[in-house]
């Protein structure tokens, strides 16, 4: 039986705390369901090292009304996440190397108040940074994954949400253990690469590895791959830390505005709320308009207002 995360949490009250104890008290809610927002969804914001780039993300959150926020490597590194070896395209540069050592020696050298200032920006804001979503591949070095765990507490996030796969989720193992974080992964709708999280089984697979492995279920990734998002909600609810909130249509179809998809997004909000699972909703934006991204973020948004005052 894989244990749930309230048991885990439970079990270790009165042992080493598990995640960071300081947060800003503040939290996103509508009608018991904890909102936040996947950082990828502002599609407008300065580029990786520009030095507006924290400040139009804090600026955004405080326009939508959102206190917290899952915000990509992307948005805290000073370099591209093309960088980083996750886009396999990218790797087909005959600069990629060079490119890829670059951001390794940043990683491994960069003071840890780099990230203390980004977090304190935040909470001066009465904002907080709940998730750091960092794609771990294989390109990474092992002293680069513990370095990466470091960051992700300074920064104060609670864990990590990762697009990654199961050949790499079990070379982190090792290090949520030692740093008692956890990592949530991400899916997408590969359905071909038996690597990728695509399915419920994948997905179990990982939970198995450690008690410190949890899900950010995409939904409209889930429903793309012709998955049943509320079905494995009922399941795992107790290890699911987040879902991402878009709609996709089935069958590997492309995203669409909210309501205009065959992804279940009222029946998912409600069952959260109905149920009252601990279980945080992240808006994610990526079906692409003429409007500005915090325009189609609020639309968003108030989709899923509309959806739960009923």
């Amino acid at each position: 039986m894989i244990p749930s995360r309230r048991d885990l949490l439970k079990a270790l009250a009165a042992g080493p705390l598990l995640f960071a104890s300081q947060r800003p008290a503040a939290v996103t809610t509508v009608n018991g369901v904890v909102f936040g927002v996947e950082t990828f969804s502002f599609h407008d914001l300065p580029p990786a090292g520009d030095p507006q780039l924290i400040p139009t993300i804090i600026k955004n959150l405080q326009a939508l009304g959102i206190a917290e926020c899952g915000i990509m490597s992307g948005h805290i590194e000073p370099f591209a996440s093309v960088m980083t070896g996750w886009w396999v395209q990218s790797r087909r540069s005959p600069d990629f190397p060079r490119l890829r050592e670059e951001a390794r020696q940043w990683r491994l050298t960069v003071p840890m108040t780099y990230y203390r200032d980004i977090r304190r920006r935040f909470e001066d804001a009465g904002l907080r940074i709940y998730l750091y979503n960092v794609n771990f591949n294989e390109t990474f070095t092992d002293a680069e994954r513990d370095r990466t765990f470091e960051a992700a507490r300074e920064l104060g996030a609670d864990g990590f949400s990762s697009s990654t796969v199961l050949s790499e989720a079990r070379r982190l193992v090792p290090f949520v253990q030692k740093h008692k974080m956890f990592v949530a992964m991400h899916n997408h709708n590969n359905l071909v690469d038996p690597d990728q999280f695509a399915t419920p089984a994948s997905f179990e697979s990982a939970l198995a590895m450690s008690p410190l492995f949890h899900v950010t279920l995409d939904i409209g990734h889930f429903t793309a791959g012709n998955n049943d998002a509320v079905a494995f909600i009922r399941q795992h609810h107790g290890r699911i830390i987040n879902i991402h909130v878009r709609d996709r249509k089935r069958n590997n179809g492309p995203n669409r505005p909210f309501g205009q998809g065959d992804t279940p997004i009222a029946d998912v909000l409600r069952l959260i709320r109905d149920n009252r699972f601990s279980i945080r909703c992240y808006l994610e934006y990526e079906y692409g308009s003429f409007r500005p991204s915090l325009d189609e973020v609020r639309t968003c948004f108030d989709y899923c207002k509309r959806v739960l005052a009923s």
